[in-house]
């Protein structure tokens, strides 16, 4: 599989995407006032666990979860991207398994128990990215959770994959917009890059 792609065909990351599940004002101050996330410690973590996770797993006899017998390729770093849809990203992992199928895998640092609703969404983007790079379905991913190295399955339904148009949607009126979004949900700032910038508005 050609992991490499011509330029950005899409108008927004699957990142920005993230943001904007997570916190509309979060992705309304990165993509329309330009502003920078602040890179918290527990990132910078993620970011060096991460790579070296890269390195580990091709010596155990699990692979992200999976048995190494079952992987035929390891991919990192795959880059997808979908004009008509509206979204580009890079993808942590693709493994690409000996009956055939190819699974996205995304690497978190987090001892979270349960998969978020910006996580999901995620995954559901990856999955649908994926599949139109390869012109063959894929219905489902994996997060693996560092430190614990903790799997969560994530099945994509077809209605799921079709919600991310009107999701650019929704993102366009607010890079269209002036307004400031509201804040969703306060319990989340103290995790936030962007919580120094969003308190001076």
């Amino acid at each position: 599989m050609n992991t490499k792609v011509s330029g950005r065909g899409g108008e927004f990351s699957v990142w920005e995407l993230f943001t904007f599940i997570y916190c509309p004002r979060e992705f309304y101050l990165y993509r329309k006032l330009g502003l920078r996330p602040l890179p918290l410690k527990k990132m910078v973590l993620s970011k060096e666990q991460h790579e070296k996770e890269e390195k580990r797993v091709e010596r155990r006899k699990d692979i992200y979860g999976i048995p190494a017998s079952e992987v035929m390729e390891i991919l990192h770093d795959v880059l997808v991207e979908d004009p008509e849809l509206g979204l580009y990203g890079k993808m942590d992992t693709v493994l690409r398994l000996k009956n055939g199928e190819f699974l996205p895998v995304e690497v978190k640092y987090s001892d979270l128990n349960y998969l978020t609703r910006a996580w999901r969404k995620q995954m559901i983007a990856y999955v649908t990215l994926l599949e139109r790079k390869l012109s063959r379905p894929v219905s489902r991913g994996i997060f693996y959770l560092l430190p614990r190295r903790h799997v969560f399955w994530v099945k994509v339904q077809p209605e799921e994959k079709a919600e991310l148009k009107k999701d650019v949607e929704r993102m366009r009126k607010i890079t269209d917009s002036d307004s400031i979004p509201a804040v969703v949900d306060v319990s989340r700032c103290k995790y936030c890059e962007m919580m120094k910038y969003c308190r001076r508005i």
